[in-house]
């Protein structure tokens, strides 16, 4: 009876599916239709003077996708790398110039994550940008779109699933976090937008797995979370800001034939953060931030992708027992910087501190006996110096390097009391 059940199911799913090819159709249709004026052709040339003559040699050709109405374009690092000048032409074969950026090149780009942005002139003709869709929220077997320019074929579309998510390891960049799918892709298709079909940009069409040269099946896309979190970092400041840890590791196996990997710390550089937190060579990482480690590219991944500022937790093993640390993730100038701040109060005031766990401001983590802030304790919360209201560490460090005030009046917080003091500076 079972059996008789499940065959009128199956058989009414697909009178179900069968009655309305139009419908079904239609999401992908619509999808394409939408994407089309977001994506650009970009041909990209090397410009030399000959004899007087001014000659373009052709480097690569491929695809980028419009993510502003201000005229940023996203494409791949490995498209416009080495090349002093470009075309770019829009789905109506408009062309247009581009616009030099920070470094006073035609590109910013980020060889790590394999991505890059552009900027056109836009006076001529108003600009279709992309919209973005949570790349987090793809789940595999799901239905993606390919728009590109493969092998020059302008506003091609291709189809297929969601293969896998969070691929690393592959290869292909040094932080790796790549959509699976098996849309086909080939040459051309790179920096084209990867989409649901709500026309949404869910990535950004990077590689192929191939042996011949064209697509073999399964193609890699950049999820548009990182693709957000980089271009915006490529556009406001010129380049990506990653934090520093400073420790050096290594991927290892048991023993032969033993599938279980796991990353082992083999250096920990000296006055990083990593020494100061207590992690040393031998120190195996099970966690960082709640999520197991079983990969050197997994870990690459996690740590590239922490917000400067924020704050990481990892997890290790050593001699069979876990240990736990954090810090908040900085740039390695800044941390060296701030160290170098903080080591002058420490011997100007006697008093060391650190950011508070939820970020909410600065902890006194020691007081010496000798010192002018002794009426302080190891715990209490800084909450302003003279008025100036103390929400990190910098800014604590440069209140305290800085002040010329005869006397700091200091507001803190012990458990649940507010209280000030004055100290003579």
């Amino acid at each position: 009876m079972k059996t008789i059940y499940s065959i009128l199911f199956l058989f009414f799913s697909y009178l179900s599916l069968a009655a309305s090819p139009y419908d079904f159709n239609r999401y992908f249709i619509d999808a394409s239709e939408k994407v089309k004026p977001s994506v650009v052709n970009i041909i990209a040339y090397t410009k030399k003077i000959h004899n007087g003559n001014t000659m373009l040699v052709k480097n690569a050709y491929g695809t980028g996708t419009i993510i502003s109405s201000d005229g940023f374009i996203v494409t791949n690092n490995h498209l416009v790398k080495g090349s002093n000048y470009f075309q770019v032409i829009d789905f109506n074969g408009n062309r247009y110039d581009i616009q030099k950026l920070f470094n006073n090149r035609y590109y910013i780009s980020d060889s790590k994550t394999d991505l890059a942005v552009i900027k056109i002139f836009t006076d001529r003709v108003k600009l279709h940008p992309i919209k973005v869709a949570d790349s987090g929220l793809l789940v595999e077997g799901e239905w993606v779109i390919a728009v590109g320019n493969p092998y020059g074929l302008k506003q091609s579309i291709t189809a297929g699933i969601v293969s896998s998510k969070g691929r690393d390891n592959i290869g292909f960049t040094d932080i790796e976090d790549f959509i699976q799918t098996d849309v086909s892709i080939n040459p051309g298709n790179s920096g084209g937008p990867l989409v649901n079909l709500y026309g949404e940009m869910v990535g950004i069409n990077t590689a192929i797995r191939t042996e011949s040269g064209g697509f073999q099946g399964i193609s890699f896309s950049i999820p548009s979370n990182i693709v957000k979190r980089v271009c915006s970092d490529l556009i406001s400041c010129g380049r990506v800001k990653r934090g520093w840890l400073g420790f050096i590791a290594a991927e290892k196996a048991p023993g032969k034939g033993n599938s279980d990997r796991y990353i082992e710390i083999i250096s920990v550089l000296k006055n990083s953060p990593s020494e100061q937190m207590g992690i040393i060579a031998g120190d195996i990482v099970r966690e960082i931030d709640g999520t197991g480690v079983r990969s050197l590219g997994a870990l690459v991944r996690i740590v590239g992708s922490k917000r400067i500022n924020s704050r990481i937790e990892i997890t290790v093993s050593r001699n069979g027992r876990l240990r736990k640390a954090s810090c908040i993730m900085r740039e390695k100038s800044d941390y060296f910087k701030l160290k170098k701040g903080m080591n002058y109060i420490f011997e100007k005031y006697g008093i060391e501190g650190d950011e508070n766990s939820d970020g909410s401001g600065v902890i006194m983590t020691y007081v010496s006996p000798r010192s002018r802030f002794n009426q302080l304790k190891r715990g209490d919360q800084i909450l302003s110096i003279n008025g100036y209201r103390i929400l990190n560490l910098e800014y604590f460090v440069e209140m305290l390097s800085k002040m010329q005030s005869k006397t700091l009046k200091i507001e803190f917080q012990r458990e649940s009391g507010i209280y000030e003091v004055e100290i003579f500076n």
